[in-house]
């Protein structure tokens, strides 16, 4: 449309200079070679399209090229025909000549200008749409990731024949690192595990996925420093450099309250006895994470759980979730305000509240207390 626009006032300027009449044939005649000017600009930007690609210009001088030259080549052949049938067609020829050619080169100019900055536009729009659609795409993957993660860890709250489990894992993004896990032995203890994923996202998902579903089997029939050695020589052989998990692993016998755990690099579980007051299990020997050496001696340390009291394991995103001043919370007052909190939501809502609403890292907690 506006190609037949310019077209036509084209012609329009022609007739001033001549003493052809402007009727309803010129304006005709002057839509004409706009649609022409616009045809032929379109058929060479789509014939230096393919002439460009096989070439190795730098991508602004390509585009220059590509939309500028192709809509300007277009519009200088179609109105040099013009030229020539305006002096055939108009007395005077030669003084139309002399102001035709100054304005159709300058509009030349103009068109060109014109057809490079819509292509530029068109092509940014293209972009921005392809990104958009990629970020939906991305964004529909994390969503269905978190779901899954969420779908393979066990139900918040477990109880059975002495004993009672609450467990919490808030990712700082869609995909936690951060998991939890609770399952049967053979011998009807009761296998207990907290770990935290190097790094977040979607890479720290899958390794997730893959210890989780490892451990159970490991677990039969070794015991808990004994797990936590085959672990890491499996982990090690599949992680790469700076990948790692470290995890706490506690085994709990239900008919008699006792407990053995093994840590590889998370922070120290606590018991909370009936006064409330928590007290740090601090297992010896090397805790380092696994994947991080090829041969690490854990050493597991024990205990028994009296009716009524309870064994927390927790990733260190809590303890260590920033303060408003910039420093973190610091064990002290995160026992401090374990030692207020009756159970698993209540102790996060206190951290929660003492750090501020925006995780850093993922927190995860998991409460075994012992029933009657």
């Amino acid at each position: 449309m506006i190609s037949a626009l310019i077209g036509v006032a084209l012609v329009f300027l022609v007739t001033l200079q001549g003493s052809a009449p402007f009727n309803a044939a010129t304006i005709a005649y002057g839509a004409l070679i706009g649609l022409l000017a616009y045809v032929g600009s379109s058929l060479l930007i789509r014939i230096f399209r393919g002439w460009l690609s096989r070439t190795r210009l730098p991508a602004r001088v390509a585009h220059s090229v590509l939309y500028f030259v192709g809509g300007a080549a277009g519009w200088l052949a179609a109105t040099g025909i013009a030229v020539a049938l305006s002096l055939i067609r108009v007395r005077g020829g030669a003084a139309v000549f002399k102001v035709y050619l100054p304005v159709v080169g300058g509009i030349t100019v103009v068109v060109g200008l014109a057809f490079y900055a819509f292509g530029l536009m068109q092509d940014r729009l293209r972009q921005s749409v392809e990104r958009l659609k990629e970020a939906e795409f991305a964004e529909k993957e994390i969503e269905l990731a978190r779901s899954i993660q969420q779908r393979i860890l066990p139900p918040q709250e477990l109880s059975g024949d002495g004993y009672r489990i609450a467990a919490r894992n808030l990712p700082a993004r869609f995909v936690a690192g951060d998991f939890y896990d609770v399952f049967s032995l053979p011998d009807g203890s009761i296998g207990l595990v907290v770990a935290d994923v190097a790094g977040k996202g979607m890479g720290a998902g899958l390794i997730m996925a893959t210890a989780k579903a490892a451990l159970p089997f490991l677990a039969a029939g070794r015991s808990v420093e004994e797990v936590l050695r085959e672990a890491n020589r499996r982990m090690k052989a599949r992680l790469e450099a700076r990948e790692f998990v470290a995890l706490t692993y506690a085994r709990y016998e239900p008919r008699t309250g006792a407990y053995e755990l093994a840590n590889a690099g998370l922070p120290d579980p606590y018991v909370l006895g009936s006064n409330g007051k928590p007290r740090a299990i601090s297992a010896p020997g090397p805790r380092f994470p696994l994947g991080v050496r090829h041969e690490v001696a854990y050493e597991k340390v024990g205990g028994a759980l009296a009716p009524g009291e309870r064994l927390l394991l927790l990733s260190d995103g809590l303890p260590e979730a920033p303060m408003p001043d910039g420093g973190p919370l610091g064990y002290e007052r995160f026992e401090a305000l374990l030692a207020r909190a009756g159970d698993a939501d209540a102790l996060l809502e206190a951290v929660r509240a003492a750090t501020g609403p925006t995780l850093a890292d993922d927190w995860t907690v998991l409460m075994l207390e012992r029933t009657r």
